[in-house]
């Protein structure tokens, strides 16, 4: 009786890689993690920003590099990112994800190759890679990567990818890899268990112990599909089975290219597109979605929150100021607002429910990725446009809410324009000028001792203003009810 066991499949998928490695003789020896770098476990950074040169170096090759960042989301949790450059006519070796994955193509082609061990089919599934594609892989995934060859124009495949933050165990730090090299998972046998379960000599296991080398080795895609097709005879052979779909290449599948998909919005200043479920079906049982946004020279995405999860952004281009509002005080912690700088390659993340805006510069226009978290669809909530928050609520509400005339609101209110994204020259310069003259708003999301005890004498001192503005204004409203003033007229009618 075939057993489905994660054991055996492991077991197996490393049978069938044993005849594989000859024709890699860089992959022999190739384990996990254990390239040259700093490796181990990631350092958490506090956020909201991870600078492109504090990625965390997990692999090294001269064939490639992987490295990685761990984000805080302001809270108690944080996001897991992986860098990937692979060299023309390379190979990322095989190995197994714990959590699910969502990825995009920064640059290059390649082919993505995995089984999901926890299927029935056993199928071997191939997807094509290029610029702009997004997919997804499930967690229980054996995957390796690529590159294409490309003799006249050689390019690197970069690939960026986040891991699930609904899997507390990634997002809270107890695991430190995302992923293990099957290499590390196979070789953690006793010689003699290995010996028998592949059917192979001692010569073999010693020569596949020997060393340690980098996960991104020199590929040869011409010999791949061939080993490919013999490890899959030799599985079957070994394992008696008489399912000939195993292993078998299945290449039917289609990533989302979103550099090619509808915008969302769009207009002269720039665009965005957003792609969930809907458009990529391997995003249908996920927590991910994704948008990618596009400002040009001096230009500003409007002021909006996401109700429904964090988004975690990675620049792709150009330079922008982030501004982030942050509507909660704990008793415990006071958070502040952030104004920062970023640049391409940078990382950065906004809470749940926090009002945010990105502006690009009047030297360049401003393009980055955004991985939204959540298991809703999103609807972003614009407090500027035809369908802002503020419309929604009424201009009587309103003028009650600010304290001011009517006629304020209704100038407020008849500005609107389309929401989304807008012109606004020199603003990202003047949000940088105004975060220098504040104290340069770095750190993360919390407030340091001196900080906090500023921050509350300050909103104490707002707090006090503002009763003694509501007093001032409560003894106006008596004056006016003996005949003595004027009216404001900014009740509710």
């Amino acid at each position: 009786m075939r057993d489905n066991s994660f054991s055996l499949r492991l077991v197996i998928f490393a049978y069938f890689l044993v005849p594989f490695f000859p024709h890699f003789p860089h992959a022999i020896a190739a384990t996990g993690l254990a390239g040259r770098g700093h490796g181990g476990t990631v350092p958490v950074s506090d956020g909201p920003t991870v600078r492109k040169e504090e990625r965390w170096p997990l692999e090294s090759s001269e064939f490639g590099e992987v490295s990685g960042i761990k984000i805080s989301d302001g809270e108690k949790g944080c996001y897991h990112l992986h860098f990937i450059t692979m060299d023309a006519n390379s190979l990322f070796l095989p190995v197994h994800l714990y959590s699910q994955m969502v990825f995009y193509v920064n640059s290059g082609s390649g082919t993505l190759n995995w089984v999901n061990v926890e299927e029935d089919d056993d199928k071997l599934r191939t997807v094509k890679l290029q610029k702009g594609d997004i997919y997804r892989l499930s967690p229980q995934t054996v995957f390796y990567l690529q590159n294409d060859i490309h003799y006249q124009d050689p390019q690197k495949l970069e690939i960026y990818a986040i891991y699930s933050a609904s899997d507390n165990q990634l997002q809270n730090g107890q695991f430190a890899k995302a992923y293990a090299s099957v290499q590390d998972l196979l070789l953690g046998f006793d010689d003699k268990v290995l010996e028998s379960s592949l059917s192979v000599p001692e010569e073999v296991i010693e020569e596949l112990r020997e060393g340690k080398q980098s996960l991104i080795v020199q590929g040869q895609p011409e010999t791949n599909r061939s080993m490919w097709e013999f490890g899959s005879r030799a599985i079957r052979a070994f394992i008696g089975t008489k399912n000939d779909g195993l292993f078998e290449v299945e290449n039917d599948k289609k990533a989302y290219n979103i550099l090619k998909a509808d915008h969302d919005v769009e207009n002269r200043y720039g665009w965005s597109t957003t792609v969930t479920r809907k458009q990529l079906d391997v995003l249908k049982d996920t927590d991910f979605g994704v948008v990618m946004v596009n400002l040009t020279k001096g230009v500003m995405m409007g002021p909006h929150w996401n109700p429904n999860g964090d988004e975690v952004a990675v620049v792709l281009h150009g330079e922008g100021m982030i501004t982030v509002v942050c509507p909660t005080i704990e008793k415990q912690t006071v958070y502040k607002n952030k104004k920062f700088r970023v640049a391409e390659g940078d990382v950065f993340v906004v809470p749940r429910y926090h009002p945010m805006a990105q502006i690009s510069f009047n030297n360049g226009s401003f393009v980055f990725i955004v991985f939204t978290i959540t298991s809703k669809k999103n609807h972003p909530q614009y407090v500027a446009g035809k369908s802002s928050i503020l419309r929604k609520l009424g201009k009587k509400v309103l003028t009650k809410s600010f304290n001011v005339r009517n006629t304020t609101i209704d100038q407020l209110l008849s500005a609107q324009r389309e929401y989304g994204i807008y012109e606004c020259t020199s603003c990202a310069e003047e949000e940088e000028a105004g975060r220098e003259r504040e104290g340069g708003g770095g750190g993360g999301w919390r407030h340091d001792e001196k900080e906090r005890e500023g921050e509350v004498a300050r909103r104490e001192e707002e707090e006090m203003q503002r009763r003694q503005r509501e007093a001032e204004e409560a003894a106006g409203r008596g004056r006016v009810a003996e005949g003595e003033g004027g009216s404001y007229g900014h009740g509710i009618e």
